[in-house]
């Protein structure tokens, strides 16, 4: 995902409301009344927040060929897009990312996930509700263990990557060049010392890069 739709992605989901309608509609489509009176939320503000959140691409609409009882047409909304977002803050971190998702993984996965999605598939031929919903429910008990293990790994990871950056933070606190420093802690975050990518990154001349690469090179990478 590029960073222009994880802004505008962020722009949605910073508001604890529309945070609300996006995990009711993560269990099923619904239109703005039914939303309202399940959340008890006042219908004109649910109808603005579905119209932001359909314009930002997050919720995409369907309007009913027939009339409802009362004479209109209800407009039925679900969710249009499968990202996971993940944003991490530390005195010396700060990395965010947003992966889109969809479909069952078509790549090779690893054994665990692979048999996951097996299993997923098994129970989309049962032909037996009752006996697709058991098998579905242990899948999804499963999955939620493996994301819990993954998460703890992956806050473990962190927890080292936090402390190796506080060293190159001390390290990076006696260089008394501003942009020697900003290079660094590219070279660090990104790890890429081509000068281009430096350059545009930094918005620094190449000339400047090159030049400060070399002493970088001299003074702390040696």
């Amino acid at each position: 995902m590029k960073q222009e739709e994880l802004d505008t992605v962020l722009q949605v989901i910073e508001n604890p409301v529309r945070r609300r309608i996006i995990k009711r509609l993560s269990r099923g489509t619904s239109y703005a009344l039914q939303i309202s009176k399940e959340l008890g939320l006042g219908q004109p503000l649910v109808a603005k927040h579905l119209s932001m959140m359909q314009s930002a691409g997050l919720v995409t609409s369907t309007v009913e060929s027939r009339r409802n009882p009362s004479g209109g047409k209800r407009k039925w909304y679900s969710l249009a897009k499968s990202v996971s977002i993940t944003m991490d803050l530390a005195p010396n971190l700060f990395m965010e990312r947003a992966v889109a998702f969809g479909a069952l993984p078509v790549k090779k996965p690893s054994v665990g996930v692979g048999l996951l999605s097996k299993r997923v598939r098994d129970a989309l031929e049962r032909q037996d509700d009752r006996g697709r919903l058991s098998l579905v429910s242990e899948i999804l008990g499963d999955v939620d263990r493996m994301i819990r293990e993954v998460e703890e790994e992956r806050v473990a990871l962190l927890t080292v990557r936090n402390a190796a950056m506080t060293e190159a933070a001390r390290i990076a606190s006696k260089l008394e060049d501003l942009d020697k420093k900003r290079i660094l802690f590219h070279i660090l975050e990104e790890h890429n010392r081509e000068v281009e990518s430096i350059s545009q990154s930094l918005n620094l001349r190449e000339t400047v890069v090159r030049s400060l690469l070399e002493e970088l090179e001299r003074e702390v990478f040696g």
